[in-house]
Formats: structure tokens, sequence, C-alpha cells
């Protein structure tokens, strides 16, 4: 775990003392609350406090809000004087063989936190007493007394730099001479019973406006954080030389992300001056020499620039390139000042394939490499991608795609998609909200039409769309089917469905992922990213021959 992330996790986490004695691990899920276990807090009266223990060394008395003792799971109120912590994001999910991270407060450090790392052994699996629990393998666990895990109940487990679920028992070797945690197996509540636990009490929310459709353009009140990829992009745009790439398939929110990493940018450097680009606009120019001219018009255009500007971008024509006329004008004109420049590009893939793509990668890759030199240090460029960094460009030494790790979006967890409906008016039970989710696999584009459709229903039915029959889904998936077949992926996607080992040539396998169709799993297996699209194709391809 990088350094910035594992701080971000201990600041997150809090050592749970109650007045018995008893010592746990807690975590913030919002500014005001934390989670532990049932157990740890088993002990405390109705209404009755618990002590806090903060990294940064304050301690702070937190209620016991509700408790589910069937999930071991305890809500804790914080108290208004608490520290200001970003809290830690909950997610549903959670796959074989991931790795895990976890923090917590063992007695055996005297109050001292410790980290501990390990494999997802078994993600749907069942306790020693027959509980749903997430079964983890640690090797620190399995070479250590069982005692050792004493404090450690409540810690949440950190995969992909989420919270999966939170530590709760370990398996004793009854057998051993010392109490051990027997084959370094320790149990931990799913995310995905937190999240039900956590949304069983939820208040309805008012809408922000009228219902927002599917595709629609940023509109802040309707936007779902990703506190993570947010994060994460911010970090990269810091300083010069390291493009922030945002990556996800078609319509899982890239430009929403986009606009809001560019809005928290100008936060932090108000006198900045920040450009917005879409190339979608400009995927049919023939010649790079007509996309650097449209491009400098938009430039001088979103900077509020002068057209002396575009006089600069003229000089040279017919003798240097483009792109280094382009440099040019972005050189004199754009940079420069006290503050930086940002350049934030939407669908920065949509000219892939035309006959420029390279140069024109391979100019901002340019850019990126000067940025030693004043005034290109004062340069930071956003963009937005659908396809694989790697595939992006033939020349790994032109491409501004590999400085950096690209932000990979995730899909929506069913914490995310509970919000969106409160915002949308609509009060789903849990139950209906996690159906949503199994559906669509959290794919924004997906969620957002079921919602939109449940709020705009003709009679004022309020019942959301969980059938892959549904006609909410026939213009996607006629869309999908359509794709399939002008990529002429129709066979492989069979052979997928029938057998998730099916090699797939790289070029297709990325087709299949950037139109969301597809995932490969933590074994590296193929399998279709939702409920939806197997359904479908299952049934679409079902005449479909093995070859």
């Amino acid at each position: 775990m990088p350094g910035d992330d594992l701080a971000s996790l201990r600041s997150a986490c809090v050592k749970v003392t109650c007045e018995d004695g008893t010592v746990g691990t807690g975590y913030l899920i919002a500014p005001d609350k934390a989670v532990t276990c049932e157990h740890v807090v088993r002990r405390v009266k109705k209404d009755g406090h618990v002590s806090l223990s903060f990294f940064d060394g304050s301690v702070h008395a937190a209620s016991v809000e509700r408790v589910d003792a069937s999930m071991d799971v305890a809500l804790l109120r914080l108290p208004p004087d608490a520290p200001s912590v970003p809290p830690l994001r909950l997610v549903g999910d959670v796959e074989r063989h991931q790795p895990f991270e976890l923090v917590g407060f063992p007695q055996l450090m005297g109050g001292q936190h410790l980290l501990l790392s390990g494999r997802v052994h078994d993600p749907v699996g069942r306790d020693n007493r027959g509980a749903s629990a997430i079964v983890l393998y640690s090797d620190m666990v399995a070479a250590g007394p069982g005692a050792l895990m004493h404090g450690y109940s409540g810690s949440p487990v950190i995969v992909n730099g989420a919270v999966a679920g939170h530590l709760r028992r370990v398996l004793i070797d009854s057998a051993a001479d010392r109490a051990s945690a027997e084959m370094g197996l320790v149990f931990a509540t799913p995310g995905r019973e937190v999240l039900r636990f956590l949304l069983a009490d939820a208040p309805p929310a008012a809408a922000p406006g009228p219902a927002q459709p599917p595709g629609a353009a940023y509109q802040p009140e309707w936007y779902i954080p990703r506190p993570d990829c947010e994060r994460r992009a911010l970090a990269h745009l810091e300083g010069p030389g390291s493009p922030a790439v945002l990556y996800g398939p078609r319509q899982c929110g890239k430009s929403w992300v986009l606009r809001r990493v560019a809005n928290a940018w100008r936060q932090k450097w108000p006198q900045g001056a920040v450009a917005h680009i879409n190339l979608l606009e400009f995927a049919g120019l023939a010649s790079l020499e007509d996309l650097t001219n449209q491009l400098a018009y938009t430039l001088v255009d979103e900077l509020g620039g002068q057209e002396s500007w575009f006089g600069t971008y003229e000089v040279g024509k017919g003798r240097a390139s483009p792109m280094i006329r382009l440099g040019t004008m972005v050189k004199r004109h754009a940079l420069g000042g006290d503050q930086p420049t940002l350049l934030a590009i939407d669908a920065t893939d949509a000219i892939l394939g035309r006959p420029y793509a390279s140069d024109f990668f391979g100019g901002l890759r340019a850019w990126m490499q000067k940025a030693s030199t004043p005034p290109w240090n004062q340069l930071r460029l956003l963009m937005a991608i659908s396809t694989t960094p790697s595939r992006m460009i033939d020349n790994p030494q032109q491409s501004p795609f590999n400085i950096a790790e690209p932000v990979a979006l995730p899909p929506f967890s069913v914490e995310d998609i509970t919000q969106l409906a409160q915002r949308h008016g609509l009060q789903a039970s849990p139950k209906e909200l996690e159906g949503l989710h199994t559906l669509t696999g959290g794919h924004p584009y997906l969620v957002r039409r079921v919602l939109f459709d449940a709020t705009m229903a003709v009679g004022g039915t309020r019942s959301l769309a969980l059938e892959p029959q549904s006609e909410v889904f026939g213009a996607h998936l006629d869309s999908l089917r359509h794709f399939v077949e002008r990529e002429s992926l129709t066979e492989l996607l069979g052979a997928v469905l029938r057998e998730p080992t099916t090699a797939v040539p790289p070029d297709q396998e990325d087709l299949l992922k950037k139109a969301w169709l597809v995932r490969r799993t933590a074994s590296n297996r193929l399998e279709p990213t939702c409920t939806l699209h197997r359904e479908y194709f299952t049934r679409v391809l079902a005449r479909v021959a093995p070859r």
C-alpha cells in the first residue's frame, strides 16, 4: 500500500475502549460515524459510551447508536469535536485471492497500531459458527499466537482501497500447545452485510431537483463522489510532468469525474486556468492540421485568450509540424503566469485509429517531458479514456498514458446506489438496491437508467426495474448487440460465455472491456460484468456454435 494510502487508512481507524477494559478497532464511514464489532461493545448499556483513540493521539467519547449481533456490527456516533478525518468507503463485493490489508490495535502492542496483510481465501464463506463471512488467510496470523488478534476485532479489511468488511473472529487451533490461529484463517463480516445494516434505517432524502436523465451533462448535485479516484487524480496533478489519466469503460462516469477533479483542482489554484476539451467533437477530422487548428481556437476560447494567440499558432505553417506550432502557442500564451494551467481532455481516445493519433499523443508526451523547463512546469494534464492505456499508442516512448499509473474508475457500490436512489426521492428497500447492484454490476449509466425510469413512471409507481427483460434496458442492449456484430465479436463472446478460460486476443479483449461486456477476475478468468449482460447475450448468442 502506498504511503499516502496507508496514512489515510491509519487516520480513519480508531482504538475502541470500553469501561470494562474490552478493546477493539473501529473505522470511520462518515465524518460523524464509525463502525466496529458488536461483541466489542456488547457490555455497553443502551445509549452508553466508549472511548475512541485517534491516530493523532486525541481521545473522544462516542455513543453506541445501533447494533446487530447476528452480523457482529455496531454503529458508533462521534462527537462534534472529533478530528476531521476522510472516512473510508464501503463496498459489497470482493474476489478470491485478492490481497488485503488492515490496521488494528492488538492488546500486545500496548495501544499502538499494527498492519496485517494477506489474501482473500473465500469471499462468500462461513465462519466456524455458520455465519456468513469473508474467510481471510494471512501468513502473519499463521506465524503468531492467537492472542495476538485480541484487539483486532472491528479492523477494516481493505481491498483495492475500499473496506470489504471488518475482522470479527480468528479460528483457534484447540489442539495446539498455545492458542494459535489454525491455518492462518480469520473471519470478517462482509461489506455487503455492513451496508445492509447501515441502510436499514437510512432516512429518505429530498431530491435535489427534477430527476436527471442518464447521460446528461455534469451537475454537482447529482454527482456520486469517487473519493479514492479523485484523490489519486489530484495527487498526479500536484506537480508538473505527471498527467492524470482516468480510465474506465464507456458510460461509467469518466466525464463527470473529470469535471469534478478539474473543479477541485481549481479550488486549490483559484488563480489558475482550466481549459476543457472534448476530442469526441473532433474525431471526424481528417488530418493533424485540422485537429490542432480546432484545438487552437478551443484553447483561445476556454482560456479567455486574444485573437493574436491564433496568429502565433499560424507562424511556421508549412515548415513546423502542427503539434510544434500548437505547443508554441501554449508556451507563449497559456503558460508563464504565477499559477498553473490545466488542460482537461475528455474522450481522449476518440481519435484512436486516425492516422495522426500517434503524432498527437506523442506531442502531449513531449510537453510533459519539458516539465523541468519553465514555463512548461506550469502545465497540468488531465485525460479520460476508455481504451486500455497500453493499447493507445504503438510506441510506449511516445505515450503520455504510461508516465503515471492510470486511475481506474470502479462501478457504483450498493452504498453509492443508495445515495443516488435517495436523491431521486425513491425509498427502495435494501433488498431492491442490492438486486439492482447485482443486475447492473453497479454500472453508473445502467443504475441511473433504472432510477430515472422509476421516478418518471406513469401512474406514480416507484418500483425498480429488476428484470433483465425489462424494456428499460432495450436501447442499451440493442446498442451493445450492434457493437458486438460490428466489431465481429459475436463468436468470441459466445465462447467466453461458455468457457471463461477462452484465449482472447488482446485487441478484442480490450474492445469487450471498453464496452463493459467482460472483466478479468483475480483468477485470470473472463466473465460478464453483470447479470444483465450475461443473461441477454447467453440468450442472443445461444445458437453460436463453438469453433
